[in-house]
């Protein structure tokens, strides 16, 4: 992903309410307010991550964007510009908790990336993902009907720059092989448009298998 998509894309406020509430909300009520230290990956503005805080945590940040580091500075984020994995980001520091929330689809090499997680957290510490479920009932549909089913499959504008496509079953394999344990899995909404205004809650309580996003708690296995 080049630096030009980067400022374009990243630069602009970060969404906090509407149908991207629900997934917020997951992360943050599986983040205890206890002297913690939390990494979030791709930052943005930090209008996540500054709630991450809460009264007592410390929140650091990687975020691939300049604009929207500086951004995240100003909102008390203690932010390093560049790509993760980079073992120049935070070098000595080891982290309680990591988020990736909506990282994880733009990345080529998934087993460098979370094993470069596991590098960071302490033991026994927390990864929250959370990515776009490639199977949700909507998708199913579309597919069904011959129409693409929201995938990237070009590099021009108006894309989402996504390279990689997870179900739950896939995405809890992935981390199991890279010495991860689940201990957490949900989906938040039931998407009616892409514009995400017209949604239910009600399915994916039941199947989360059918919701717009996986999200999942994992803990670090220690060797």
């Amino acid at each position: 992903m080049n630096n030009e998509f980067n400022e374009k894309t990243y630069s602009k406020k970060m969404p906090v309410d509407g149908v991207d509430f629900f997934r917020f909300n997951f992360i943050l009520s599986n983040i205890e307010d206890n002297n913690k230290d939390i990494l979030d990956l791709g930052c943005w503005d930090g209008s996540y991550a500054k709630r991450y805080s809460k009264t007592t945590n410390k929140v650091y940040g990687i975020e691939s964007s300049i604009t929207a580091a500086r951004k995240a500075k100003e909102n008390g984020i203690m932010v390093e510009h560049g790509y993760f994995p980079s073992s120049n980001l935070f070098p000595d520091r080891k982290f309680d908790y990591i988020i990736a929330g909506e990282i994880i689809e733009h990345v080529f090499d998934t087993d460098l990336f979370l094993n470069s997680i596991k590098d960071k957290l302490k033991d026994d510490g927390l990864l929250i993902i959370t990515t776009p479920n490639v199977a949700s009932l909507p998708r199913r549909i579309l597919l069904l009907l011959g129409i693409n089913p929201i995938l990237d499959f070009r590099a021009i504008d108006n894309v989402a720059g996504h390279i990689r496509y997870f179900t739950f079953k896939n995405l809890k394999m992935l981390l199991e092989e890279n010495g991860f344990k689940v201990t957490k899995q949900k989906s938040d909404v039931l998407n009616f448009n892409n514009k995400g205004t017209f949604y239910s809650r009600f399915v994916p309580k039941f199947h989360k298998e059918f919701g717009r996003s996986i999200m999942m708690c994992a803990k670090k296995i220690s060797n």
